[in-house]
């Protein structure tokens, strides 16, 4: 891992994603096979519930979803009323009526439903593989998000032992780090100026202060904790998105373990796993599952949509992952196999998008609480 030299470079790229590779995620997303990226479905659904109040809602909170299979960054940013009604939506853009009230009462302030098919004559034929795969995938989602839910009213704040004060108060050795990305916000640093010293390009896209924080977390489970900066804006950028994620090497210098870009993003999951969100212009994605072990990030799984390879069944888990390198987007050859840049091959296995939905809501982002760059 590259050791910073925090004023006078531009390491960040150091651990950026392999040039070439444009994204799919939330605050990254510029889908080619898909139109509008996840980020403007963010932005225009969050328009909409504010006028919502005023006037009668004619838009959809995923569109364009029954063309492409949605990822947590696409629907992160929705409370539980919304995430329900996601769901729904996929039926009510095929016609079906509902017998909640409630639910048939907001699809019927909407200018492009009509609702023909009643209830009980409405059967999952009707949809394709786009949308019962994101009917599943939401369904999944929602379990999670419970359980989360759950698990956090027993476990302490960021998962951070009571016993570990370091962890959550931080290290004065990230000072500096900090002084920079605080300068870059309140002074509205320009993309030239943020390369120059070394700080994340993201933080241009920051309209205000109050939308970058950062926060000190023990993801390895080490007793230090590392520094998170990140978006405080969960409805722009997704739950659990951030930006830079920062450890102390045993010299007691700042390195940087990952850093999101136009090319990928990062979120941070419950349970410490850093998810990793990826797409190739041919609009084939991957989402890596990543582990902080020892100061390196370790895939533990991977999962690729590659419709190139099947239409009807796109899914694919690459297995033998352990020695594969967690920096860029791997490429499947001609034998189903995954080959990383350095060559190494990892087994390529359709799965059912059933077990890719389950598998995608097994690592769900996490609110995470930064504290504002005022």
């Amino acid at each position: 891992m590259k050791k910073m030299n925090v004023r006078f470079t531009a390491a960040l790229a150091a651990v950026m994603i392999a040039a070439g590779a444009p994204a799919v995620p939330a605050f990254a997303v510029q889908r080619d096979s898909v139109p509008g990226s996840a980020r403007e479905q963010a932005s225009s659904a969050r328009a909409v519930r504010e006028r919502d109040s005023q006037t009668m809602n004619s838009q959809y909170l995923l569109p364009d979803s029954d063309t492409y299979y949605i990822t947590e960054a696409d629907i992160s940013w929705m409370d539980d009323n919304e995430l329900m009604m996601a769901r729904n939506e996929f039926y009510a853009r095929r016609g079906r009526k509902f017998a909640t009230k409630s639910i048939q009462d907001y699809f019927n302030r909407q200018g492009w439903y009509e609702g023909t098919i009643e209830p009980d004559a409405f059967t999952s034929e009707m949809f394709n593989r786009y949308e019962q795969a994101n009917v599943d995938f939401i369904v999944t989602y929602e379990k999670k998000r419970k359980e989360i839910r759950q698990q956090k009213e027993r476990k302490p704040v960021n998962g951070l032992a009571d016993s570990n004060p370091t962890a959550d108060r931080g290290d004065e050795r990230y000072g500096e780090i900090l002084s920079l990305y605080g300068d870059a916000v309140h002074e509205g640093w320009t993309e030239e100026e943020v390369e120059y010293a070394g700080v994340n390009r993201m933080v241009t896209g920051v309209s205000v202060p109050e939308e970058l924080g950062y926060l000190y977390r023990d993801l390895d489970g080490d007793g230090n904790g590392e520094l998170l900066i990140g978006p405080t804006d969960t409805q722009k950028y997704g739950e659990g998105a951030v930006f830079d994620i920062y450890r102390i090497d045993d010299d007691g210098i700042p390195v940087q373990v990952a850093s999101s870009d136009e090319g990928c993003a990062y979120y941070v999951c419950e349970d410490n796993t850093i998810r990793r969100e990826m797409t190739g212009d041919d609009g084939r994605w991957e989402i890596d599952y990543l582990d902080l072990n020892g100061g390196e990030l370790v895939c533990k799984d991977m999962l690729v949509m590659d419709e190139s390879k099947d239409t009807e069944e796109p899914w694919f888990v690459v297995e033998n992952i352990g020695e594969m390198e967690s920096g860029g987007l791997a490429i499947a050859d001609g034998n189903d196999r995954m080959v990383d840049e350095e060559g190494f091959q990892a087994d390529y296995e359709p799965i059912s998008y059933e077990d890719a939905s389950e598998l995608r809501a097994s690592y769900v982002g996490e609110a995470l609480d930064y504290t504002a760059f005022k």
